[in-house]
């Protein structure tokens, strides 16, 4: 597939007989500068496309030009392909959710399946992935689904604009879209690892209010990747929606080594009533947990899917990891929110709109009074 533009006045290739700029452009640590580009590119990519979402001037990007836009896939999903008018970067930009019900049975899909395996999707798309190797690691099944069917759009890309002398990339996402690009972020860097794709291509992330997208495992193996300045998420601490998916923990949560593991083996060691006291308060401490998250994979993973199977037409419910741990993942930018931000922004309990510190204007509002020295 080539790399041509398929939105744009003019070829794709005569805008890279004009950059001059060597290979391997992108740097570490955070940008200010190139976080605004990408929420520039997620108004349009994300809000642009919502019916809900405020009327609102917002400034166009400055640096990038549109050149392609990707079929409708899973729940209601499309991501852009931006490139650098004087570099030789592109964009890959992850639409957030939109308002559809397909795009929010996304949200709602938040059981966890394996950060590696394969899966049947569907009849026609088997999918090998491996997002982390940990076999404790999990993700959110939703977004899951959602990357993996983007992802065939995306490598394709990658390929033809890599053949065109593109070999930095920058992968952002606002909302579910800084959710789902997560995970693409862990499959293209193990693909890299794998020799599926170029070992010199360079993948910079910048997440957008991005949700916790899995369980502890997975975020430890995401850090490690991305770690020396590769992967941001950057988060209004007025905004809710980092805060989810629900998390619940276990005490099967736990790394290995852990004085919980052999707990109920050490309770009966003990002497006669001492070891039932300790084992009702172990219970009464360890079963309410152990009960939500059976819960959690009841409604919001068999139930769910059942809608799922609707959405998407032979669609293969995944067999689900035993977890439901979310936490927040990412070396995390923090926009805070302060008196000056609260007087522009309502924060009002009472307010209807909840998407009042969620959509990129007041990330963009935050991000504009940021010190890039206090970030180094």
């Amino acid at each position: 597939m080539s790399c041509k533009v398929l939105y744009f006045p003019f070829s794709f290739a005569l805008l890279l007989v004009s950059l001059t700029v060597p290979a391997q452009v992108l740097k570490p640590g955070f940008s200010k500068q190139e976080y605004i580009e990408t929420l520039k590119i997620n108004q349009k990519a994300h809000i642009a496309l919502n019916k809900w979402a405020e009327t609102t001037t917002f400034p166009e990007p400055e640096d990038y030009k549109f050149v392609y836009r990707s079929p409708v896939v899973a729940f209601d999903n499309i991501w852009d392909l931006w490139v650098h008018k004087n570099k030789r970067v592109a964009m890959i930009a992850v639409q957030g959710s939109i308002a559809t019900g397909a795009s929010f049975l996304a949200n709602l899909y938040a059981a966890m399946i394996p950060a590696k395996g394969e899966l049947q999707l569907d009849k026609d798309f088997k999918f090998t992935y491996t997002l982390a190797h940990n076999p404790n690691a999990a993700v959110h099944v939703g977004w899951f689904v959602a990357m993996a069917y983007l992802s065939k759009t995306i490598e394709h890309k990658i390929d033809s604009c890599y053949k065109a002398g593109i070999k930095d990339f920058i992968l952002t996402g606002h909302s579910q879209g800084g959710g789902i690009t997560f995970m693409l972020n862990s499959y293209l860097e193990n693909l890299k690892a794998a020799n599926k794709l170029p070992a010199d291509i360079r993948f910079k992330t910048y997440c957008s209010a991005g949700p916790k997208p899995g369980n502890l495992h997975y975020a430890h193996e995401y850090e490690n990747m991305t770690q020396g300045g590769w992967g941001y998420n950057v988060i209004n601490t007025a905004d809710w929606v980092p805060d989810v998916p629900f998390t619940v923990q276990t005490v099967d949560d736990f790394t290995a080594v852990n004085p919980f593991r052999g707990a109920k083996a050490m309770m009966k060691k003990q002497k006669f009533p001492k070891n039932l006291a300790l084992k009702h308060v172990y219970n009464r401490m360890s079963k309410p947990s152990e009960k939500a998250r059976r819960n959690y994979q009841r409604f919001l993973g068999k139930m769910v899917s059942q809608a799922v199977k609707k959405q998407i037409p032979g669609f293969n419910v995944p067999a689900y990891f035993n977890s439901n741990y979310y936490v927040r993942t990412g070396k995390t930018i923090v926009l805070f929110a302060d008196e000056t931000y609260f007087k522009e922004f309502n924060n009002d309990p009472g307010n209807p709109n909840i998407w009042q510190h969620h959509f990129p204007k007041p990330y963009l509002f935050l991000t504009e009074k940021l010190d890039p020295k206090m970030l180094e």
